[in-house]
């Protein structure tokens, strides 16, 4: 996707009586402060845990002390506007319409008080004036629009409304959009508190044990007894499958094919049941996406194949529900390590808290993995290895990998055929040994297929993705509650591939 920038110059009419303008704002420091403890359910206190702020793009880290006490704060907060450039802004429709004394490029986001990214793109002011499309779907809650410009920056306040962006002259404190606190600790589920004003004391925070369910001896599996979503825009199919589910909102991002493979996006809903209704819209740059939030870079990530000069490229965004705030960035994997000259296929990444890696496959029965330092990505993977090898049949495509809650495990499920379905590999280290799961490794006896799904209306169990418990690089999943997004289609059907008509399905784990 092309970044957003400024349509091409035009005379703008003076602003309608009544219209809501944002004003400069004054040169003040919106700070925030927050104190408390950490304990368990039982009252212990809780040292070492991890304070932070969720999502935020500045580092604000705290750890809380013998007597599980914290203190973190930002003194700064959204700086005052810079420079003498006086930029006026007005919402029209989908667009910001923002006019200027001065002509020349600028830089626009809207960023909280926290100072976390929500959406960005440059604009070009020429004769006064420029324009941005905003993106749809903002969460509430108090922004800023930030102008960087030649001469400094300017952060103009913008608050979401029932109808959209309205844009005024609010008192400037009550701007200040409240951080959500993020607390980690090995051995407990991660705790998160919204601050409710700018400065709390004797916060009492909870962390609690996760509970954790060990994977059965035998999946059985119940589909939601008919496809979620079937292809729009006159496309014939649906499918590779990456969810996500943030701010309340399941985010698809999948292929379609209409004469050829191309990606695309499904708007963000709130219940299975509206995946029907989403708008589908397509992307064109890859297939067979790969959808995560990488935190130590504080960045969305979507990675997707068949790159120009790559096997596998990715691209970056501070909003995954805006479609067309993406910005191509670069490739993870160039060089072709492979059996047989078979192309590389469906990769994935995934990161535990020291590397990251790459998996992917071959169509010809092989898997392999690549790594680098998390701190090196993302990058370009090198040196990776052949790490499973079967036939054709059993090791076919769509491999995916995903940590395990509250388990020092990790789980994979690899494509197999035909009638399509997946078989799956545990390892106690994404590095180390893979081994077949018991229960899960024929035909029969599947993790997922046709002969352990009740109520299904397809065959096939292909390429989809399990329904994470995060939606960070570490890619967890709860077996307390799993829940395997698919592709499927209704039999019977004879034609080329290209041609099955694939919809999105739903499975959810018996117990």
């Amino acid at each position: 996707m092309k970044k957003n920038s400024a349509t091409s110059p035009r005379i703008l009419r003076p602003f309608a009586s009544g219209t809501l303008l944002i004003g400069l704002m004054t040169a003040n420091a919106f700070g925030w402060s927050a104190t408390g403890t950490v304990k368990t359910s039982t009252g212990t206190a809780l040292a070492g845990v991890a304070v932070t702020v969720l999502d935020s793009s500045i580092s604000l880290k705290a750890t809380t002390d013998a007597n599980g006490a914290f203190t973190i704060g930002n003194t700064t907060g959204i700086q005052g506007s810079t420079g003498p450039k006086a930029f006026i802004a007005q919402v029209v429709g989908s667009e910001l319409v923002l006019q200027s004394p001065v002509d020349g490029p600028i830089d626009l986001a809207l960023v909280d008080a926290s100072g976390r990214s929500l959406w960005t793109a440059h604009a070009i002011v020429s004769q006064g004036a420029a324009r941005a499309v905003l993106p749809t779907g903002l969460r509430r809650g108090a922004i800023f629009l930030r102008i960087r410009h030649s001469d400094g920056v300017q952060y103009l306040p913008v608050t979401p409304g029932t109808e959209g962006m309205n844009i005024s002259r609010p008192a400037a404190r009550s701007l200040a959009a409240n951080p959500v606190l993020v607390f980690k600790l090995t051995g407990y589920d991660d705790t998160t508190y919204a601050m409710t004003s700018a400065s709390q004391t004797g916060i009492a925070v909870v962390m609690a044990v996760p509970t954790t369910c060990p994977l059965p001896a035998k999946f059985s599996w119940k589909d939601y007894g008919s496809p979620l979503a079937g292809p729009k825009n006159g496309w014939t199919a649906i499918k590779d499958f990456t969810h996500v589910y943030y701010n309340g909102k399941h985010i698809i991002n999948m292929t379609y094919y209409k004469g050829g493979w191309n990606s695309a996006t499904m708007a963000p809903f709130t219940n299975w049941s509206d995946a029907s209704a989403a708008t589908q819209t397509a992307s064109n740059t890859g297939v067979a996406p790969e959808l995560m939030y990488f935190s130590p870079k504080n960045i969305w990530i979507d990675s997707k194949q068949w790159c120009s000069g790559a096997s596998f490229c990715y691209m970056t965004s501070s909003d995954p529900t805006n479609g067309s705030s993406w910005v191509q960035k670069g490739n993870l994997l160039t060089e072709t390590i492979t059996v047989n000259s078979a192309a590389p296929i469906d990769h994935t990444p995934i990161c535990d808290d020291k590397n990251c890696y790459l998996f992917y496959a071959d169509d010809a029965g092989h898997i392999y993995r690549g790594s680098m330092p998390i701190a090196n990505f993302p990058g370009v993977f090198s040196g990776t290895k052949l790490i499973l090898s079967d036939t054709q049949a059993r090791l076919f495509e769509a491999v995916e990998v995903y940590r395990i809650k509250g388990q020092q495990k990790y789980l994979m499920i690899v494509e197999c055929m035909s009638p399509r379905y997946f078989r799956a590999f545990t390892a106690t280290d994404l590095g180390g040994t893979w081994t077949s799961l018991i229960g899960a490794d024929t035909q029969a006896s599947p993790f997922a297929g046709k002969n352990n799904v009740t109520g299904g209306w397809s065959d096939d169990i292909s390429h989809g993705d399990i329904v994470r418990s995060t939606y960070d690089e570490t890619k967890t999943i709860d077996p307390c509650n799993l829940q395997l997004l698919y592709q499927g289609y209704k039999p019977p059907f004879s034609g080329a591939y290209g041609e099955i008509p694939y919809q999105l399905g739903l499975l959810t784990l018996q117990k």
